[in-house]
């Protein structure tokens, strides 16, 4: 089913019975839930989680005799401290223990006696040896650890402090445009999978999803050992839990075994379906722990104490290109049809046709079938062949209403960051750019290094002399790429690498499509025909540049075909994106570093992890449990009499000056510095423009009934920092961006850009003072900003073909005093070289920039 299919709700006679932005909720008929209408301020993703008391009949840190036990004990798992140290460690407590703390700890075994008393509370890893007929028909035993999947969902489903975040119901959410409500989907339960799942399970039944993530991680610096976890998540909890640490997000639930390469054996087909049989069987002991519940269901106590029937299914599978292969039995890059996901022959992946048959479970089962029924060993590897799948049996038929093909996800981080720009993009723009000769070479590296710096980007003083391998950092220079390059290349259609930036900025803006915290109808639909712009855009370059033998004929060049019906599916690519779970081979091989003795590691390794869960579950209930405490002193105090300050809660404000100059500054002072900056001319008459236009507007009376009139002796205060929070366009959440007016910040000047609105529009500008001032009783947190809203003429050719967004500085003495609420939030600009005064508003910086200037580019009329 199409987003689009259910894109709207018209509104019958009755528009006026709603605002814009009021938000729609239809809940899946199994719910017995009526549809709601919400205004938008009201408006809150799944549950609004209540107060609850933790229990108190037994203390949180049991079966640690005491809270100090439990800190001591938490300290030393973190810092992987040895026998010995712990044991030094204690006698040195003993000797300063206050009389106040009890702490009953004494030697090491006290610790490790505890801590196996405390690994009872989460299930823990079960060890199975999986034995495969090896390619000589010798058995061969492979090693699984395993903890099971059903165990683990049941501990969170009761967790008092998790529990009330889930959301059991599909839903489909709808915001009011003022003619009819636009569908909008973000977490998986608001996208087409999770509703048409549910529509197969019995009206009591619950979707319990899960995603799944595998694939191999370095434990040692030079990756000679190498471990194969997987991790899962829930996908019925809120991103900001599924994708968090700690309790509810990723778990390590299981480490494959890695089936050794010989030389004899290596490149074989023989012993490829070895490996992927090897990889399935030991897969299918995971699923074996939720493969009953998946087909009868299984009811829950949860920690309401509802009991709720669940059926436990695979969503969605994480994982980059070759683990894809292997999860879905296909044989590769080189095989006929090498997409894990359609049958798109090989020779056309980079042709990007519009439609090609998917992949099912049923009709992958219908070709094995088929080929075992052959009588000799050539007919069946005939067909086997044709259709590009290995004689294997797969894992994922052990589970009820998953189908591995559905499941399987596009992955961002692989196939754009590390593999289309990383791979493809930048090397063949380091390549252009080599061949262009050393002097463009050494501007481009120039303009990198120059690039302002932005609190959430990588900056580069050297970016063409490095090799990377992180995808973050490929993922920040394809924000950047095309602004340091536009003054560089030349400007002709023709020409490679003119072309090959405009690939650069469509694979960018495309990129950015995919990247959106939340899709509307309308997104999905531009996203779609970004992509078709830069597959088109592609074609053309690699027409340009086939003499130089570039094979763009590469499955992550075709895979970004599926990547908008997966956000349909599936929801948001955050659901399904490998760089959350990828971030957890970091801690895995700290312990393989500090707390294995290299051999027989996996054990070792999955022993600490399972210790460090356990250490999570009884933090979580100490913090629960001060909390609980801390309210309950707070209601006590409120109902004595006492009035509890009713303070702005540092996560709700809007803007907030920080880094405060410690002297006072006069204003004659101030004044003065506009014989070196025109910024400040005229400094004090507009500040008193300003603060009596105010006075004016709202109706206040003036202090003392006079018009302001600063004197040269009064003060202000300095700041060179400000914190601005806003509401995202993408997804309305709050964000927060962190802005500096210094002058030396870290060594270097810094001034950063902001977008202001004004009573006319919402305009450019750059910081140039913060300060705050005080009249009466009042005080007024204000900005000397000079604004970059001079007209920029006719629109420049590079700009179309380029999408780019160019505004022009006033001159300097036009600075303008703005209150810091006028602020909507910070911006990156970058100076064009080539047009003095003029900048480009670096619009990829994150998914709010950039949807902001494409509202820009239309109500210019831009195309």
């Amino acid at each position: 089913m199409n987003i689009a299919d259910n894109s709207e709700v018209n509104v019958a006679g009755g528009v006026a019975a709603n605002n814009v932005d009021d938000i729609r909720v239809e809940y899946h008929p199994n719910a017995g839930i009526p549809p709601q209408e919400i205004p938008f301020a009201e408006f809150a993703r799944g549950h609004r989680p209540r107060a609850y008391k933790p229990d108190v009949s037994t203390d949180p840190w049991y079966p640690f005799r005491s809270r100090l036990d439990f800190e001591f004990a938490e300290l030393a798992l973190e810092a992987a401290l040895n026998k010995e140290q712990v044991n030094r460690l204690l006698r040195l407590m003993k000797s300063i223990r206050s009389v106040g703390e009890v702490f009953t700890l004494n030697e090491y075994n006290d610790l490790q006696s505890t801590w196996r008393a405390a690994s009872h509370r989460m299930t823990a890893f079960t060890k199975e040896v999986v034995c495969i007929n090896s390619m000589d028909g010798e058995p061969q035993e492979f090693t699984m650890y395993y903890r099971s999947l059903w165990d683990w969902a049941c501990g969170l489903l009761k967790h008092p402090s998790i529990g009330p975040h889930f959301v059991f119901d599909a839903q489909r959410l709808f915001k009011f445009d003022g003619s009819s409500f636009i569908r909008f989907i973000d977490e998986p339960w608001t996208a087409n999978e999770f509703w048409n799942i549910q529509s197969r399970l019995p009206p009591d039944g619950k979707v319990l999803p899960f995603i799944l993530y595998a694939d191999k991680a370095k434990l040692s610096s030079f990756g000679r050992q190498k471990g194969y976890p997987v991790v899962a998540r829930l996908a019925n909890l809120p991103v900001s839990i599924r994708n968090g640490e700690g309790i509810g997000g990723g778990r390590v639930v299981g480490w494959l075994p890695i089936v050794k390469e010989t030389k004899e054996h290596s490149g074989k087909t023989r012993f490829a379906n070895f490996k992927n049989a090897v990889w399935h069987e030991s897969f299918r002991k995971l699923l074996q722990t939720i493969e009953k519940e998946s087909q009868t269901g299984c009811w829950v106590n949860c920690w309401d104490g509802i009991p709720r029937r669940f059926f436990p299914i695979v969503l969605i599978l994480s994982a980059d290109y070759e683990e894809q292969a292997v999860m879905a039995l296909i044989r590769g890059v080189k095989s006929n049809f090498p997409c894990p996901i359609c049958l798109i022959p090989r020779d056309h992946i980079s042709d990007f046709p519009a439609q090609c048959e998917l992949r099912t479970t049923e009709n992958v089962l219908k070709v094995l079938e088929d080929a075992r029924s052959q009588d000799t060993q050539e007919k069946k590897e005939q067909i086997l062949i044709q259709q590009g799948l290995r004689d294997v049996d797969s894992a994922f038929t052990v589970v009820a209403n998953t189908d591995v093909y559905r499941a399987l996800s596009w992955d961002r981080l692989h196939a754009n960051f590390s593999g289309k720009f990383g791979d493809h993009l930048w090397t063949e723009l380091l390549r252009i750019l080599d061949k262009a000769g050393r002097q463009t070479m050494a501007t481009v590296e120039k303009n990198f290094s120059m690039m302002p710096r932005w609190h959430t980007l990588n900056h580069f003083d050297e970016a063409l002399s490095i090799s990377y391998t992180d995808g973050q950092k490929f993922e920040d220079l394809s924000k950047i790429v095309v602004f340091a390059c536009h003054d560089v290349l030349p400007q002709n259609t023709e020409k490679e690498g003119y072309l090959l930036l405009r690939c650069l900025r469509a694979y960018i803006e495309f990129d950015l499509y995919t990247a959106l915290e939340l899709h509307t109808t309308h997104t999905i639909a531009a996203g779609r025909e970004a992509l078709s712009t830069f597959n088109a855009l592609m074609q053309k370059f690699a027409q340009k540049t086939d003499n130089t033998k570039k094979n763009w004929n590469f499955p992550k060049n075709h895979t970004r075909m599926h990547a908008f019906d997966d956000i349909e599916a599936k929801g948001v690519t955050r659901n399904f994106n490998t760089k959350p779970n990828e971030k957890m081979h970091g801690p895995l091989k700290e312990k393989y570093q500090k707390r294995t003795n290299f051999k027989n590691v996996a054990q070792q390794i999955l022993d600490v992890d399972h210790l460090e869960a356990v250490s999570e579950l009884i933090r979580c209930r100490i913090t629960d449990y001060d909390v609980y405490l801390s309210s309950m002193e707070t209601a006590m105090r409120s109902s004595g009499g006492n009035d509890v300050d009713d303070v702005e809660q540092e996560d709700f404000f809007h803007v907030r000056l920080g880094s405060r100059v410690k002297q006072p500054l006069a204003l004659g002072a101030i004044e003065q510095r506009s014989t070196t900056d025109k910024a400040f001319t005229r400094f004090r008459a507009k500040l008193n423009e300003l603060l009596n236009r105010h006075f004016e507007i709202t109706g206040k009376p003036l202090p003392g009934g006079k018009r302001i009139q600063f004197q040269v002796d009064s003060e202000i205060t300095e700041y060179r920092y400000i914190k601005v929070n806003f509401e995202s366009t993408t997804d309305w959440c709050q964000y927060t961006d962190h802005l500096r007016c210094n002058p030396s910040f870290h060594g270097h000047s810094r001034y950063d850009c902001v977008l202001l609105k004004t009573a006319q529009r919402d305009i450019f500008g750059r910081l140039v003072f913060l300060f705050q001032c005080t009249v009466g009783d009042e005080t007024f947190p204000l900005a000397l900003v000079q604004p970059y809203d001079a007209p920029t003429g006719p629109r420049l050719a590079k700009d179309v073909h380029l999408n780019l967004w160019r505004v022009r500085e006033q001159p300097r003495e036009s600075a303008e005093i703005f209150s810091v609420r006028s602020i909507i939030r910070g911006a990156l600009l970058y100076p064009d070289h080539t047009r003095l005064g003029e900048h480009l508003v670096i619009d990829t910086i994150d998914t709010d920039m950039f949807l902001r200037v494409q509202m820009m580019h239309k109500a210019a009329g831009h195309h």
